[in-house]
């Protein structure tokens, strides 16, 4: 199965060069995408929301974590991040910018979606 979603510039030009390798995505009322279902082999159409440039990626593996700090110590901040922030403020991040994050990562945690450029 394939899901549409949008990304910032930045990590969608990580993604395209192939040093971020996790998606990282947390279930919000504005996002319909059904995480948990998620399969090695079904693809993301993601849309660059500056350029709006496509690339398809295929997913092979989707794990799921209790918080981001337990996610960003197991997939690496190098490989889920494109921003270069350290655990603490890659936290800090996910807890201040992200709409809805904060109040959700507690009770639906967050995948970390292993993913290739195809």
């Amino acid at each position: 199965m394939n899901y549409n979603l949008n990304l910032l510039d930045r990590p969608f030009k990580a993604i395209k060069a192939g040093t971020k390798k996790i998606e990282t995505r947390v279930p919000t009322s504005y996002d319909k995408t059904p995480y948990a279902d998620l399969k090695s082999g079904d693809t993301f159409t993601f849309t660059n929301m500056t350029t709006n440039e496509v690339m398809k990626v295929e997913i092979l593996d989707v794990r799921h974590y209790p918080d981001v700090r337990s996610m960003l110590e197991a997939e690496g901040t190098r490989n889920a991040l494109s921003s270069g922030l350290d655990i603490n403020g890659a936290v800090e991040r996910y807890n201040t910018v992200f709409e809805e994050y904060k109040e959700n990562i507690p009770k639906f945690g967050i995948y970390g979606i292993e993913i290739r450029p195809i």
